[in-house]
């Protein structure tokens, strides 16, 4: 029986030759005519140019021009989203290499998925790459991660004893704002007596508009340090609310904006808001398209609901995607 999959169907051995012979029939033609007409020279370098573009189509869209006309999708196997760089590299790389074998290694590379016993058909190239190819109906597209897409009931997997559910808060209070300005110093004139002044009343004291949360974290101030597993790190000074992104937008005039290193765009643009009022911090998923996950020390994993204002226990691991961060509260300069 055949393994449906939550975006498509596994795409059969005579639809993939199909479109992997439409692909090597666009890029022999571009590569012949050029070389008729010029040099063999220009006819490698616009080979090389063909096989350039059907590997970002792979790696960014999930398509190439055969799989467009055969209604075919690449994703990932773990997930219907795009196989990114690295995945759609690997996979055209063997299929190129197959094809030093005689030529037709290309086809029998791609035909391999007829040799899957798991029902996915997944040729070799798909399982050294991770990735699987679809039949997806008209329509339907392999989500990237700037797309919106319906949002289900997710499914929180937990694993060892039970443990106490998250606090959940709908409404996501924002943090205060600074004062816009101060009272201005008010002068009345009374009516004086020859040799007298003018009185002036001062205002009442005016207590200092609290400081916008700043990335250059000054000595004293209790601070928040974000790790991430690439290494990167940011730090600023509490209270604060946070925007996560690969390109974040803030939703209130002080907003801390972190842009997170994500070379296969699977991150969106605003992926999770996180606000810390310098004891307690909570996290919202900002409606992304590939989730966000709490991770607790004993590896139970809390999918986060979009919209929903979730209490961040310390120790608690964040993963925005594949990316993955912690935080830790600071007194004092920075580090």
């Amino acid at each position: 029986m055949t393994q449906l999959t939550p975006f498509g169907a596994p795409a059969t051995v005579g639809v993939r030759v199909g479109a992997f012979s439409v692909d090597a029939a666009l890029v022999v033609i571009a590569s012949g005519v050029a070389s008729l007409l010029t040099s063999p020279v220009l006819g490698a370098a616009v080979a090389a140019e063909a096989l350039l573009g059907l590997w970002i189509l792979q790696a960014r869209r999930g398509v190439t021009p055969g799989a467009l006309l055969f209604g075919l999708r690449t994703a990932r196997a773990e997930e219907p989203v795009v196989p990114g760089a690295g995945r759609a590299f690997v996979r055209g790389l063997l299929v190129v290499l197959g094809g030093f074998v005689l030529l037709v290694g290309a086809w029998v590379v791609v035909a391999s998925a007829a040799f899957d016993t798991s029902g996915r058909r997944r040729s070799w190239a798909d399982r050294a790459a991770g990735t699987v190819l679809l039949s997806v109906p008209r329509g339907k597209q392999t989500p990237d991660a700037d797309e919106p897409r319906s949002l289900s009931e997710p499914t929180v997997q937990r694993t060892g004893a039970a443990r106490e559910p998250l606090r959940m808060d709908s409404s996501a209070a924002a943090l205060p704002l600074a004062q816009a300005w101060d009272a201005p110093i008010i002068a009345i004139e009374a009516p004086s007596v020859a040799g007298e002044r003018p009185a002036t009343i001062a205002p009442e004291p005016v207590a200092p508009s609290p400081a916008a949360p700043t990335r250059t974290p000054g000595v004293g101030r209790a601070q928040l340090l974000v790790v991430f597993d690439t290494g990167q790190r940011e730090q600023f000074d509490l209270p604060a609310a946070v925007n996560f992104g690969r390109a974040p937008v803030a939703d209130q005039p002080n907003d801390v904006l972190i842009s997170v290193d994500d070379p296969d765009r699977l991150i969106s643009k605003t992926h999770l808001r996180l606000e810390h009022d310098g004891e307690t911090a909570w996290v919202t998923d900002a409606g992304s398209t590939n989730g966000s996950e709490l991770i607790d020390d004993d590896g139970t994993v809390h999918v986060l609901r979009p919209g929903s204002r979730t209490l961040l226990e310390e120790g608690t691991r964040v993963r925005l995607s594949e990316r993955v961060f912690t935080l830790s509260r600071l007194i004092g300069g920075p580090v």
